[in-house]
């Protein structure tokens, strides 16, 4: 399990650098959109550098969104069938109750864990900051706000249930504005 954890941290290490430096490269390399008369500006105005440069920011953000895929395998759909409630109540049964209960646990460790290994991830640039932040959300946001705003409503533990929803989708969005530093950051 570290090994694999290892090399999925080294993987988002290698994907980050990739995407920083083609981001970089296409913003000042390639073509701009004003004219400028600079003679001292160097530009690549040639269509193969836009569309090389692209291609390789497109391959590498989605080789690092894949990492944070891990997220929805603790988010798959529980039919209402395989819930059962105690006798007379609004409260699951045992293994039902623990059924949920274990998703959002299993939601929350990996989630805590996905944050602390990529949040110092160096991005420089803000405007590649808030892209990747969003890129993030959308790869496991949406179905976990499905997931939370269902089971959030059924009573699924007579005594620690808030612990298990600590994390609300508004919540997990703002710790998301936390992912990655910039490099005034790594001055600290």
């Amino acid at each position: 399990m570290l090994v694999t954890q290892t090399f999925k941290y080294l993987q988002a290490r290698n994907s980050m650098m990739m995407m920083n430096n083609t981001f970089y490269l296409r913003d000042e390399l390639g073509p701009r959109a004003h004219f400028s008369e600079d003679p001292e500006e160097f530009r690549i105005e040639s269509s193969w550098f836009v569309d090389k440069v692209n291609k390789l920011f497109e391959t590498e953000k989605i080789k690092y969104l894949a990492l944070w895929e891990v997220l929805n395998t603790h988010l798959t759909t529980v039919d209402n069938e395989e819930l059962e409630f105690q006798k007379g109540g609004s409260l699951l049964s045992v293994d039902s109750g623990r059924l949920i209960k274990n998703r959002f646990k299993g939601f929350s460790e990996e989630f805590e864990r996905m944050f602390e290994e990529h949040r110092n991830l160096c991005v420089v640039d803000p405007r590649l900051r808030d892209l990747l932040q969003a890129e993030v959300a959308k790869v496991f946001l949406p179905l976990y706000r499905r997931f939370f705003n269902k089971f959030s409503q059924i009573k699924f533990s007579k005594k620690h249930q808030e612990e298990y929803l600590k994390y609300q989708p508004q919540k997990v969005l703002a710790i998301l504005d936390d992912l990655y530093i910039d490099d005034d950051d790594m001055d600290e």
